[in-house]
């Protein structure tokens, strides 16, 4: 039978015999009175002190009445009582006997008092064992953010800690490390700081010493979009976690926030240890251990990573950007990316994205003004990874898979050309479209010589055919219309993520007719779908966006004709430096569609592109790649390139962005041959920087 079901009984029984004893009581107290009132003296005495007869039938009409209400206050007092007794016999029931363990868990914790011991978060290396992120010791001056409330404290713990009087109060009272939790006034304090303190314990009341360990960062702010960066758990955190289970962070908990530090943050974690004191009734530790669990460390996560050629990556993207700026015209050029990927299993070995931050000063909680600093537009947003979550046209490097479709549909054929004038005009003036090279043109071109020297015309006339495809399809209505220039497209990756092990991905964008109309509705003669809109997706312009991950995985199923997944997980380390866990590359089932020597006539355009550009001269294997320059309205030109060595059996792509490069395609051109230098241990000289050519 249910406890609370017994309660119930019990306090109807108890209310029951209450009521029960109080009429019995009343019963006998009455008979008591009826033989106590007629006794004749009584009645004498009575008779003989009142000589009128109707005050006597008047007393007693009197008294009559005066017995009633008595009686009916008599009653109430009894059913009050009865229900108070009944009250306090169920709450003493629920007390001794439903909730005796709850109560007696209570005392216990009134006598005990534990110390939770965190755990040291587990480290993250690259590919070969060097450390990418360690913890170091630091010792902690803490409090409760009542302490704001003495001003004369906040001003002595300004003087001894040489900080200003408004940052101490500040961050006395910043929540970001959670309302109940200690707040951080100032790491890594001097020694003879924490002694004063110590020595002056009626000076600091509520002022914590802790020997904490934060995250360290050897290299500086290498790889740091990768890598990512640590912060206190929030109450929001805290109040999210799934599941019925306790949740295993506690208020000023360090949790991982971004990149390789969030998105294996359960790895690298670890479990809380704790110490368990006999405590007196003032709370003061006896010195009685009662129990206590040792904490264990996080387990170390190893990247794909590789950090010698990272460091070669940021620096050789920062120099690009810094001598593209220099030219006056260029002033604007501050931000790009470097990409370099394994392609065997697509692990990621360099990412580098620029402005970039530093992790260690974002660890222990972001400051307000830090925040508005990173976030700024004259910042050009350095928390942004680039890599994965900048959006960019991809201009003719998209060139190489517009291609692809026009082969897989028959568009383009082994005796298919172009003749460039270097304008063209097939539907009207009106609509005229030039080549990058105008006036003047290339004249006439196939397929691999378009590619070659990216003609606009040749892919203007492929786009042109698939809209014709597309139109002619008109009684049907655009959303149920089939596009299967954009379908195609789509099985290369364009348009979705990548499904890389980071946060933040951005999934770009394939523009179609469907699309355009949802996205321009209030301005319907925006919002159809024209022939231009097909030709300047062909040549990797209008609408389209990608990514610079997209794009160099996309190039990885091209030149490895499989498709897998990017990744910067490698293995797991436990803490005896036994690999626990290792990644396993498993092949996409569907992968785009094409015939082999389809593929070869593309390759063979990208073949010759490297050829005439003849940067790569020094690169002891053969190199092929792409080049292409985008246009983006209101700025200047972003540069691309993409490249890939050894030519006949693969094994490093690498992509390189410059934004608002302004020099054309051959300013992204060296970042590509500058990591292929650094990757095969050749010098190719300084960066150079060479004459616009505006090849899209």
């Amino acid at each position: 039978m249910s406890p609370y079901l017994v309660t119930a009984l019990i306090a109807l029984s108890v209310f029951l015999l209450l009521l029960a004893a109080f009429f019995i009581v009343r019963y006998l107290l009455r008979n008591r009175r009826k033989k106590t009132v007629y006794r004749r003296s009584f009645v004498r005495a009575d008779l003989d002190l009142v000589k009128d007869t109707e005050q006597i039938r008047g007393s007693g009409s009197l008294k009559e009445r005066s017995g009633k209400q008595g009686r009916g206050r008599f009653y109430a007092f009894g059913v009050l009582m009865a229900a108070i007794f009944g009250t306090l016999s169920v709450r003493l029931w629920g007390l001794q006997i439903l909730e005796h363990d709850k109560y007696v868990k209570l005392s216990s914790q009134n006598m005990t008092q534990r110390v939770n011991v965190p755990a040291n978060r587990g480290r993250i290396l690259d590919r070969y064992g060097n450390e990418l992120v360690g913890n170091r010791p630091s010792i902690t001056v803490t409090g409760k953010r009542t302490l704001a409330e003495d001003a004369g404290l906040v001003q002595r713990l300004s003087l001894v800690l040489g900080i200003p009087v408004g940052i101490v109060r500040r961050r006395i009272l910043d929540d970001s490390e959670g309302v109940q939790a200690d707040h951080t006034i100032a790491s890594d304090v001097p020694m003879e700081s924490i002694a004063y303190i110590r020595e002056h314990p009626s000076l600091f009341k509520g002022v914590n010493v802790e020997s904490r360990t934060v995250r360290f960062y050897p290299y500086g702010s290498l790889a740091s979009h990768i890598l990512g960066y640590t912060g206190p758990v929030t109450e929001d955190f805290l109040k999210g976690q799934p599941g019925d289970e306790p949740s295993p962070y506690m208020p000023g908990d360090i949790i991982g926030k971004d990149g390789a530090e969030s998105r294996f943050e359960k790895i690298l974690q670890g479990t809380r240890g704790y110490t368990d004191f006999e405590v007196d009734a003032f709370g003061r530790p006896t010195g009685e251990v009662l129990a206590e669990a040792n904490s264990q460390s996080g387990d170390d996560v190893a990247l794909t990573l590789d950090a010698n050629l990272q460091r070669e990556t940021d620096k050789i993207l920062y120099d690009i950007i810094q001598l593209v700026r220099s030219d006056s015209d260029n002033k604007d050029c501050n931000a790009g990316a470097l990409l370099c990927i394994d392609v065997e299993d697509g692990g990621i070995l360099a990412s580098s994205s620029y402005p970039t931050f530093f992790p260690s000063d974002l660890s222990r909680g972001i400051s307000i003004e830090l925040w508005e600093e990173l976030t700024s537009v004259e910042s050009d947003y350095p928390l942004t990874n680039r890599v994965v979550s900048g959006l960019y046209p991809a201009a003719s490097t998209f060139k190489i898979f517009t291609s692809l479709a026009g082969l897989h549909h028959h568009m383009i054929t082994d005796d298919t050309t172009s003749y460039c004038t270097g304008y063209w005009d097939a539907y009207g003036d009106e609509w005229g479209q030039r080549c990058w090279i105008h006036p003047g043109g290339h004249g006439t071109l196939d397929l691999e010589e378009s590619i070659n020297w990216s003609c606009d015309v040749f892919f203007y006339m492929l786009g042109a055919a698939f809209y014709e495809q597309w139109y002619a399809l008109r009684d049907i209505p655009v959303n149920e219309r089939p596009n299967p220039f954009q379908d195609y497209l789509a099985t290369w990756g364009f348009g979705s993520r990548t499904g890389i092990d980071l946060p933040g991905e951005a999934r770009g964008r394939i523009p179609t007719a469907e699309w355009k109309w949802d996205e321009f509705s209030d301005t319907p003669e925006e919002a159809m779908w024209q022939p231009g809109d097909m030709t300047n997706m062909v040549i990797g312009q209008g609408d389209l966006l990608v990514t610079p991950l997209q794009l160099c995985n996309a190039f990885c199923t091209f030149i490895r004709e499989k498709e897998v997944t990017p990744h910067i997980f490698n293995h797991v380390l436990d803490s005896e430096g036994n690999v626990v866990v290792t990644y396993k590359a498993e092949e996409v089932v569907e992968r785009p569609q094409y015939e082999p020597r389809h593929h070869d006539r593309v390759l063979e355009g990208c073949r010759r592109v490297v050829a005439r550009e003849g940067g790569f001269s020094s690169i002891p294997v053969p190199v092929a790649g792409k080049t292409g320059t985008a246009e983006v309205a209101g700025k200047g030109d972003c540069s691309w390139f993409v490249g890939w060595a050894p030519v006949e059996n693969p094994k490093y792509c690498a992509v390189c962005l410059i934004e608002q490069g302004g020099s054309g395609s051959l300013v992204a051109m060296n970042g590509v041959i500058q990591t292929f230098a650094r990757i095969y241990g050749v010098d190719v000289g300084p960066i150079t920087i060479w004459q616009n050519r505006n090849e899209r």
